[in-house]
C-alpha cells in the first residue's frame, strides 16, 4: 500500500505544479484585468443612467445586457480560481498523507 501511495504521489507532483502556475497566472489574470472590467462597467452603469434620463429603452436594454455579462465574466474567474485552489488543496493533502 505504501508502495502504491508513493507511485502515486510521485505521478502527481507536476499535475500539482502545473495546478499552482495556472492558479498564480489566473490570480494576477484576475488582478489586472479587475481594474480595467470595473472602469469599463462603472461607464456602462453611468450610460445606463443617462439612457434612463432620457428615456432611451432599447438602448438602457443593450446596456443593461452589457453590465451582466460584464458581471458573469467577472464571477466567473473568481470560479475558476476557486475550483483550481479547491484542486490544488485536496491534491496537497493527498501528498501530505
Amino acid at each position: 500500500m505504501f508502495l502504491l501511495k508513493l507511485i502515486a504521489k510521485i505521478l502527481l507532483l507536476p499535475v500539482i505544479l502545473i495546478l499552482g502556475i495556472l492558479r498564480l497566472l489566473v490570480h494576477i489574470g484576475i488582478n489586472l484585468s479587475s481594474i480595467v472590467l470595473g472602469g469599463l462597467m462603472l461607464i456602462v452603469f453611468g450610460c445606463i443612467v443617462f439612457t434612463i434620463i432620457q428615456h432611451t429603452w432599447n438602448s438602457m436594454a443593450i446596456l443593461i445586457a452589457m453590465e451582466v455579462f460584464l458581471v458573469l465574466i467577472t464571477a466567473s474567474a473568481g470560479v475558476i480560481e476557486g475550483l483550481l485552489e479547491m484542486a490544488s488543496d485536496s491534491l496537497g493533502g493527498f501528498m501530505r498523507s
